[in-house]
């Protein structure tokens, strides 16, 4: 099979081009103060979010970058990817018999629509709703007597959320939508009259995309008087929540978090007075379910990989499956035995069956489907469940327990992509201090692999998140071209329990840009591609993975992509969720402690003047009010300011776009299409031999 290298002529001439005429990035004397420090910053003033003169910058970057990614490199992707989101689409709710609703895409939408079964009425279409498709549907809610639905919508990806309700019966929208909404869910009440949401202070307009998120809040919609009016809130200006209604009263139960802290805890109202119903900020608590004897809770308390607990209402509380070997991700209670669902040694779910009391049953899930598991339910006595893994899209599967029969109800079936031309392998490998960190990489089992083989090397490493197993079709273009995609399970993140967690946070969190270093090195010492010939690429912390890779290892990669990086580790505290990442990061500008810890793996401040950097093209939206843009503009300033050598280094700053890149409610599937494209299109012009 043709290799991607061979189809870009010229490669090794990216060296000799000359210095590419970059477009100005102004420097200003400005400075600020941390622990009797000052730090100069002359790109200070590209973190007012909204400023025409930064704005006008970013276009203006924009406008470059894309010039230099025109080619057959573009084109050529672009087409294969564009193919692979042109598959049709059904949510799991369509083969449900008792769901009146569900979500459809033909495959040329750039949304899915939000239909009504029995009529095959189109409730939803996102796609109207503005001409570049940038209002996006984020969630929807009906009501338990099915008259009304709410549902939210995100303007160019901001996660600000406004709530809209449209009465079923007559399909004509209330007058008064809900604003100020950010982190929420939509939970009615019983009684179908109102709502519960979170809602957040309304910011000025010029701060909206930048002022930290503070002071949070449950309100309830009244549909009736279209009035809200406080639930709970208001105290703790560091608090968000969750609301969940337990038992056949609907007994009201908050999760209380702070930030992005892994460390809750859950207060229940009882005869009007809010009680603690877990012990407080000590482990996390994961409400599932409920009985006339207490709440079920999935927990890391005394239980570093986790287990399910029962908290009596006389608090105490009561084991019901233990901490095993393998961390337990999830549980489904089922109406006669529960399902743990947890990370196996190699990254696939580990499903096993429990009754009510925690025995063990001798129920299982056939050996021939592996991957990521999930949205288990009984329908006619057969177990429904979604699988995914690297090179299956998604299936729905009907399971008969008794016989280990089963049908495929439904598969996502990508034009463009076999998944019998595939291959995977898993492995560990040593990093640097000598632990064995989880590695899976793919490709076509025609690919003939060698040390020039281009890799498409992909890492996280955080706040407990453990990437799984799942099919993604943004990689097909790469993979149908001969690229092989390599997934590593770096410490940081979840999959080995909140021990593995730890070794990759705070003080520790070096040992993530270790793994990340060595999985490449251990692709390159079995000749599975070699460091030119590898790109790294990850989004929001693993876009600060990607970016202290590259100031750590100048011109070591072939192409780095870090995207909606948290890239300087300074100052983050300061806008939106930032002040909330203190159980990864800390919080340097209250902690002198913290303050030297991440100046020493900050990308921003780490960048050295002179120094030659591996080709990178930063991304960044110009709405992600999560990690605001700034990082991103901040960044490539100046690593583009001290770049010492004629690798370009470049970015691009998708308009009307926020945080997230995978789904609707970031941004629509043309812009997803661009953005991916024009990732691995700067990779195929910058990876080279030797």
């Amino acid at each position: 099979m043709k290799k991607i290298y061979l189809a870009i002529p010229l490669l090794i001439l990216g060296c000799t081009e000359p210095n590419f005429n970059y477009p100005e990035s102004e420097k200003k004397s400005l400075s600020y103060s941390a622990h009797g420090e000052t730090i100069n910053d002359p790109y200070l003033y590209m973190e007012d979010c909204q400023n025409l003169e930064v704005i006008e910058w970013a276009n203006n970057q924009n406008e470059f970058t894309n010039n230099y990614l025109e080619g057959s490199e573009y084109n050529e992707l672009y087409e294969q990817i564009k193919e692979a989101y042109s598959s049709e689409y059904y949510s799991m709710s369509f083969f449900d018999d008792e769901s009146n609703f569900y979500y459809y895409n033909s495959g040329n939408s750039q949304h899915n629509k939000y239909i009504k079964k029995d009529s095959n009425e189109i409730i939803l279409d996102p796609d109207t709703w503005s001409t570049d498709q940038t209002l996006n549907l984020a969630n929807v809610s009906t009501s338990p007597d099915e008259k009304f639905l709410a549902y939210t919508v995100s303007d160019g990806g901001v996660d600000w959320r406004t709530i809209y309700v449209i009465d079923l019966e007559t399909m004509e929208e209330l007058a008064t939508p809900v604003t100020e909404v950010k982190f929420s869910s939509i939970d009615w009440s019983q009684d179908s009259k109102g709502f519960y949401y979170n809602k957040y202070p309304k910011p000025e307009e010029k701060n909206r995309l930048c002022e930290p998120s503070l002071n949070a809040a449950i309100y309830y919609f009244d549909i009736s008087t279209g009035k809200s009016s406080l639930f709970y809130g208001e105290q703790n200006p560091e608090e968000n929540y969750s609301l969940s209604f337990v038992g056949e009263d609907n007994i009201p139960l908050i999760r209380v978090i702070n930030g992005s802290e892994e460390e809750n805890h859950y207060i229940i109202k009882k005869d009007d007075v809010w009680e603690l119903a877990t012990p407080k900020n000590v482990a996390s608590f994961n409400y599932q379910d409920s009985d006339t004897e207490g709440l079920f809770f999935l927990t890391n308390f005394e239980a570093a990989n986790y287990r399910l607990v029962k908290v009596l209402f006389t608090g105490e509380i009561l084991e019901i499956i233990p901490e095993k070997a393998l961390a337990l991700k999830s549980v489904s209670i089922l109406e006669d035995f529960i399902i743990t669902n947890s990370i196996n040694t190699d990254m696939n779910s580990f499903i096993e069956f429990y009754s009510k009391d925690g025995e063990l049953l001798n129920h299982k899930i056939p050996n021939n489907i592996q991957g990521t598991f999930s949205s288990f339910s009984m329908h006619k006595e057969k177990l429904r469940f979604s699988v995914s893994n690297f090179i299956n899209p998604t299936r729905y599967i009907d399971l008969d327990l008794d016989t280990l029969d089963y049908t495929i109800v439904w598969q996502d079936k990508v034009s463009n992509f076999n998944p019998s031309d595939y291959k995977k392998t898993f492995t560990y490998y040593e990093s640097k201090d000598g632990t064995m960190v989880p590695l899976t990489y793919f490709h076509r089992k025609d690919l003939v692999i060698d040390a020039e083989t281009p890799i498409f090397l992909y890492g996280y490493g955080g706040y407990n998140i453990s990437i799984r197993p799942s099919f993604s079709r943004k990689y097909v273009g790469w993979l149908e071209l001969g690229g092989i995609v390599a997934i590593a399970n770096l410490r940081g993140g979840g999959e080995l329990g909140k021990e593995w967690h730890n070794a990759g946070r705070l003080k520790e969190k070096q040992n993530v840009f270790d793994d990340f270093l060595y999985a490449s090195k251990y692709l390159e010492a079995s000749e599975i591609g070699n460091r030119k010939s590898t790109v790294i690429s990850g989004r929001s912390n693993g876009g600060l993975l990607v970016g202290t890779s590259l100031v750590q290892n100048p011109n070591y990669f072939g192409a780095t992509l870090p995207a909606v990086g948290v890239l300087d580790m300074l100052r983050f505290t300061e806008f939106t969720e930032g002040w909330g990442w203190r159980g990864d990061y800390g919080s340097p500008l209250l902690s002198k402690e913290d303050f030297d810890f991440n100046f020493d793996i900050s990308p921003y401040h780490q960048l050295t003047e002179g120094e030659c950097y591996s080709p990178t093209l930063v991304t960044t939206g110009r709405r992600d009010d999560r990690v605001v843009p700034s990082h991103s503009y901040k960044f490539t300033a100046r690593i583009q300011e001290f770049q010492g050598c004629n690798n370009p280094v470049m970015l691009i700053d998708t308009v009307r776009a926020g945080h997230g890149s995978g789904g609707g409610a970031a941004m629509p599937k043309w812009k997803r299409i661009e953005l991916f494209t024009s990732e691995q299109a700067f990779a195929l012009k910058n990876l080279k031999k030797y």
